[in-house]
């Protein structure tokens, strides 16, 4: 069965929105079974993004991006810090800046916590800060993202 780009680009969209419904959810609330889930959606969200019509370097680092967050929420820092790289990787290709180029630097910094490397999180997260951010709304998210937790105690 072949899937044509437009259904790819749909079945993305679905697929990123529906890894929120969990990722959303209070860390202690997200079973083994949830966390499963939540990572299979994260990778069908890729994956379809790989096929997807008018799919750019955006989606691709997005996409890393949301896969750094989920192995995150799992506690697996290795994993998380493989995809921020990604993500990062993806905004240099691309020449992505503003707030995916912060965020790229955000996911590092916390796989970086996650794995107890303090000086290397605490010198993605000011780099994260220090973006420029062309729109007020975004930079106010992004410097709310970056005071929320979970920090790894860094």
């Amino acid at each position: 069965m072949t899937i044509d780009a437009g259904t790819h680009r749909k079945l993305a969209i679905e697929a990123n929105n529906s890894t929120w419904d969990i990722l959303g959810t209070a860390p202690d609330q997200i079973d083994d079974a949830a966390a499963e889930e939540m990572t299979r959606r994260a990778y069908a969200a890729a994956y379809h993004w790989s096929h997807a019509a008018d799919a750019s370097v955006v989606n691709e680092a997005r996409a890393d991006w949301l896969l750094a967050k989920v192995w995150l929420a799992r506690g697996e820092g290795l994993l998380a810090l493989r995809h921020g790289m990604r993500c990062l990787a993806a905004c240099e290709r691309g020449s992505l800046v503003d707030f995916d180029l912060a965020y790229a630097h955000e996911v590092i910094a916390r796989a970086q916590a996650c794995l107890g490397n303090h000086e290397a999180a605490l010198h993605h997260r000011e780099f994260a800060r220090s973006v420029p951010i062309a729109e007020d709304d975004d930079r106010q998210q992004v410097v709310s993202d970056l005071d929320a937790e979970p920090w790894f105690g860094v």
